[in-house]
């Protein structure tokens, strides 16, 4: 059988494209929660909260609350 050049789906590189970008911004936003910069982190997981990977959003929603109740004064 010969083999037919699948020409990729520009939609599914543009995807792995973003969910890249996402997981960087994830990162940074753990390192700076590991950090104690709140504030900053929480910035970062709240712009991720409505990416279209469900795992991802909810993961950075629960931080982002995390990082609001740490950052409150007691």
């Amino acid at each position: 059988m010969k083999k037919v050049p699948s020409g990729g789906n520009k939609s599914d590189s543009a995807d792995g494209n973003q969910r890249s970008r996402d997981l960087n911004v994830f990162s940074r936003a753990v390192s700076l929660f590991n950090a104690g910069k709140f504030g900053e982190a929480k910035q970062l997981f709240d712009q991720l909260a409505g990416v279209p990977d469900a795992s991802l959003a909810y993961a950075a929603r629960s931080r982002a609350l995390i990082c609001e109740r740490r950052s409150r004064p007691s």
